[in-house]
């Protein structure tokens, strides 16, 4: 086997992982933080006064980012579905941490002109806040990964 078709089959998936979740979960209306002078006048008037109760944060609106862990359980998992899983049943995972989960459904399965064995696939990630689903062409190279072709 060449280890340039070995090379290439990796960085096609690596690639692969990283669309799939970056198209996703791509974070919008990052806000940073900066040295600010402090504004003692605006300090204490968003602190509540001695004896009053604050109001609980809402946590639910932050984002969590994904890191390089959950790109490749979700490359994983749908190279596992493309793999093991029949036409028109659904693989569903999890991530540990309950930050990602998805669902990866072949849909048909053909031979494309050089004789490879292809498959359409759709496939959904769902992180804290968001859910996205995408329709997928991959095809299995001689080495037993799937590359996708769309």
């Amino acid at each position: 086997m060449s280890t340039n078709a070995s090379l290439f089959s990796l960085a096609a998936a690596g690639a692969t992982a990283f669309a799939l979740v970056a198209a996703i979960f791509v974070p919008y209306g990052l806000a940073w933080a900066g040295d600010q002078p402090l504004d003692r006048a605006l300090a204490a008037a968003a602190c509540p006064k001695t004896g009053e109760t604050a109001e609980k944060p809402n946590f639910m609106d932050v984002k969590v980012a994904l890191n390089q862990d959950d790109e490749y359980a979700a490359l994983e998992s749908v190279q596992f579905a493309l793999t093991e899983v029949a036409d028109g049943s659904s693989y569903v995972w999890h991530r540990a941490h309950g930050r990602l989960s998805g669902v990866v459904k072949p849909i048909s399965s053909f031979k494309d002109t050089r004789g490879s064995v292809c498959r359409h696939a759709v496939v959904s990630l769902t992180g804290l806040d968001a859910t996205k689903q995408t329709e997928i062409v991959a095809c299995r190279l001689p080495t037993g990964i799937w590359q996708l072709e769309s």
